[in-house]
């Protein structure tokens, strides 16, 4: 009798526990981006998402000939860029900037964010050896 309630109690508490839908757990690959290669990126601010659980960056970039291309930048969340010194107000549209990024599989103008100056020198993540953006 004993062993019965047990087990019907063990059966119950883990058809409960399969029942409740759960938060998904890990993080999202990187694979989409070329982890191996960088690319440095200058242009202005188009809008900054400083969201959870990724930030975005979306910059409009003109290449050699003045075509300009938007570019999306995918960045860290808030909770890991904070720490860093990146707010809300990190930049502002019309701002430039230069950016290091990995760029994404597909030669999709998007990238992963490394790092980043300004114009005023502000850096931030991987910036060594990145020159402030000019006014052009």
């Amino acid at each position: 009798m004993r062993f019965r309630a047990r087990a019907t109690g063990f059966a119950l508490f883990t058809a409960l526990a399969l029942a409740v839908p759960t938060a998904a757990l890990g993080h999202p690959s990187y694979a989409m981006y070329l982890m191996d290669q960088e690319m440095v990126l200058v242009g202005e601010v188009k809008s900054f998402d400083y969201t959870i659980p990724h930030s975005w960056l979306q910059l409009i970039v003109a290449d050699e000939d003045g075509t300009e291309q938007d570019w999306a930048i995918e960045m860290e969340g808030v909770p890991q860029l904070f720490p860093q010194g990146i707010r809300q107000d990190y930049v502002a549209p019309g701002d430039r900037i230069t950016v290091l990024v990995h760029p994404m599989r597909g030669n999709r103008p998007a990238g992963l964010w490394q790092g980043s100056i300004d114009a005023g020198g502000r850096a931030f993540g991987r910036a060594e050896g990145l020159d402030a953006p000019g006014g052009e």
